[in-house]
């Protein structure tokens, strides 16, 4: 019994830090450098200056460039009038549902064991061995506490994954070449 709360226990800690990775993820991508290889890195534009191109990618990588090293460099800015607005409602929290399932889980079976200590309080109350019952109804209130103390942060974990958030994205045109030498224009929504 003691490894299942330490399992579940763990269970939710490691829940928990999913939930609070991916809250702290708040990547933007408002530029694509071009660089002189035929590399495109799509990201966040850090610093540009005379010498140095700093740009965080979406993945949270930092990449840096000389000068030399880039062909161009492509922000939402730069394409003026030509780069459309759009919102977009999204979750970001949605991770948060599997702490949801996770409390869920244990305040089942929390009322569960409450539930089965309460039937064995009551066998041991009608077979004259009241010290023993008492104690039972003790550990069963125990169990409907951390039954209703799960149920609540359940409740509370369901709430913040359906916390919706509204971004107003902008429309990043790219143009290409197929293999077969026809040009593709291709919309890519960026943050």
């Amino acid at each position: 019994m003691r490894s299942l709360r330490f399992t579940a226990m763990c269970t939710i800690f490691s829940l928990l830090l999913a939930g609070s990775a991916t809250m702290a993820q708040t990547g933007t991508t408002d530029a694509r450098v071009y660089l002189t290889d035929g590399t495109i890195i799509m990201g966040q534009l850090i610093q540009r200056s005379d010498d140095l191109v700093i740009v965080r990618s979406s993945s949270g990588e930092i990449h840096t460039f000389e000068p030399n090293q880039i062909d161009r460099i492509v922000t939402l800015d730069s394409l003026g009038s030509q780069a459309q607005t759009v919102t977009v409602r999204e979750f970001p929290y949605i991770s948060f549902l599997g702490g949801t399932v996770a409390f869920g889980l244990i305040s089942w079976l929390q009322f569960d064991t409450a539930s089965d200590r309460d039937a064995e309080a009551k066998i041991n109350a009608r077979n004259g061995v009241e010290g023993r019952a008492a104690e039972l109804k003790d550990k069963a209130d125990r169990a409907r506490v951390w039954g209703w103390s799960s149920r609540a942060l359940a409740l509370a974990s369901l709430g913040v994954a359906l916390i919706p958030q509204e971004r107003t994205k902008r429309v990043f045109p790219e143009i290409s070449v197929q293999h077969d030498g026809t040009a593709r224009l291709q919309v890519v929504y960026a943050f």
